[in-house]
Formats: C-alpha cells, structure tokens, sequence
C-alpha cells in the first residue's frame, strides 16, 4: 500500500493571522479540496470515528535551510508551506483530481485566497519502509508540534466516578513509549495491507522494549485552543526525546520494525489531533545493527 505526502508552497504577501493553531486551518484545506470532487466523501471522513487516513502539518515559515511552524500569525511577508498526508490509494487520487481540476489551485487561508506556486510530491510505501528499515539500537525524536497520547480508562472500575467519565480516555502530555508505538502500530495494521502481529508487538514495547534515554534540551507542553473564544483545548509537549532498545530486551524483528514505524510516524504524525497538525516528528536514527 502507498503513503503520498504533498507539500503545497505559496508566498503569503502580507503575513498570516490563524483564529487558533494553523493545523486546523490546514484540515480545513484538505476538506475543501474533497468536496470540490466528492461531498459525500468529505463529510464521510469528517464524520466516522475510524482511524483516519490523513494527517496534515500546521503552516511552516521556510528561512533558507530552516524553517519553523505557525501556531497563530505571521506578521510580515514570507514564502511558507504545508503538507497533507494520505495512506490510502482512494483518497490520494481524489485529491489529486480536485487539484487537476482547479487549473491554477488557490487555498483559502484566513480571509484571502492564495495562489500555490508549487506542489509536490513525495510517495512510497509500507512496504518499502519495511524492506529499508535497519534494527535501530538507538534513537530521537524531535516532536516539532505539540503531542499528547491517550490512554483508555477501564470503565468496570470499582470507582463510581470513573465509571460515568467522558471521554473514555486520559490525555498524556508525555513522550511514553508504550503509547506511541501502540499508536503508531494500530496506523501499520490499519492502512498497510501487511500481516503484523499486534499483540506481539505491543507486548514487547509494554515490557520495557523501547526505553525513553533522556531529554537533551528538555521538553516542555503548550496549550492549543481550537478557537479563540471557545474553551476548548489540548495540551501536548514539545522538543528531542533519546529512546535506546535494551541490550536484554533487543530482537532484530521488533528493532526493525520499530525504525519502520519512527519512518511511518514522519508522514502520520503521532497521537491525538494527528489530523490537525498535532505530533509532527523528525527522526534520526543514531545507533543499528
């Protein structure tokens, strides 16, 4: 199966100002696409509860060889870019059809329509991210946006609050091991067409088969609000995370399949609100074999 990520750039001439984080204005990008081909689609994603076959970066500032993401504005003139993720071949091409069909494609952000000057597109597949991944011994993660995980709440809890709580989860603002790769393998299994054995996985990351390795500047969390005059919000954490496989706990199996999924993470995005811009991560492999 394919995983497409397009990369849309464009000069926004007199800066940029978001009613909240630039993530959900980049979703709402996508879903303007969709319904110029299929309505029914559009509303079809924006609706089910299954795990999504998307995700999207907020809009990023591009400064010579750096760049960095906005979460609210941009006061002055600059070339910026987004990017849209897709893991299913179906909804690549009818994106791709609203795109060709636009003729000269503008996007809609804030109050203005703007003109793309480029896109483009980076394509492979689980497959090859499988065939290419080396048994990582070490590695980190830069989590550029904020990040959270959820963890279930048992609901036949003996205590009677925990049993009526809404939603069924707890936000973890924390780079937890054990979450993410649960995270990251439910997305394999999902959208790769590829027999894994889950149960095995997990299992092996719960009993300690990825450790977290320390925090070389720190991590600190940030509070995102979906509107400006609503009270609605999450809260994630950003910054590097080091995480090494321990030597009694390390197989070739699990430690590869490990830096595929780190290489999958840096199309899907990890944990919650992946879909808005949430858990972007840039990984470096520093150790194998």
């Amino acid at each position: 199966m394919s995983l497409g990520q397009l990369t849309f750039r464009l000069v926004a001439e007199q800066g940029l100002r978001f009613q909240s984080f630039s993530g959900f204005a980049v979703r709402g990008v996508l879903f303007d696409f969709l319904k110029r081909v299929d309505e029914q689609l559009a509303l079809k994603l924006h609706s089910e509860k299954a795990i999504a076959p998307y995700s999207v970066t907020p809009v990023e500032v591009l400064q010579g060889h750096y760049s960095s993401f906005i979460f609210n504005r941009l006061d002055k003139p600059a070339m910026v870019q987004f990017k849209i993720s897709v893991f299913e071949p179906g909804l690549m091409n009818v994106l791709t059809q609203a795109l060709l069909s636009a003729g000269s494609p503008s996007i809609r952000l804030v109050d203005a329509d703007t003109p793309i000057t480029e896109i483009s597109v980076n394509q492979t597949s689980f497959e090859r991210i499988l065939e290419e991944a080396k048994p990582v011994r070490r590695f980190e993660v830069l989590f550029r946006t904020p990040c959270y995980f959820r963890r279930s709440i048992t609901t036949d809890s003996p205590n009677p609050v925990l049993k009526n709580v809404k939603p069924p989860y707890r936000a973890v603002p924390l780079p937890e091991a054990s979450l993410m790769f649960r995270n990251l393998a439910r997305l394999w299994r999902r959208f790769s067409g590829m027999s894994l054995d889950y149960r095995d996985y997990v299992n092996w990351v719960d009993e300690g088969g990825v450790a977290m390795a320390g925090f070389p500047d720190g991590i600190r969390t940030i509070r995102v609000y979906e509107h400006p005059k609503s009270n609605k919000w999450a809260m994630g954490f950003v910054g590097a995370v080091r995480f090494s496989i321990p030597g009694d706990m390390f197989t070739e199996k699990h430690a590869r399949f490990t830096d595929a999924l780190m290489r999958l993470a840096e199309y899907s995005n990890v944990g919650g609100n992946r879909t808005a811009g949430f858990g972007v991560v840039k990984y470096f492999l520093k150790d194998s074999g």
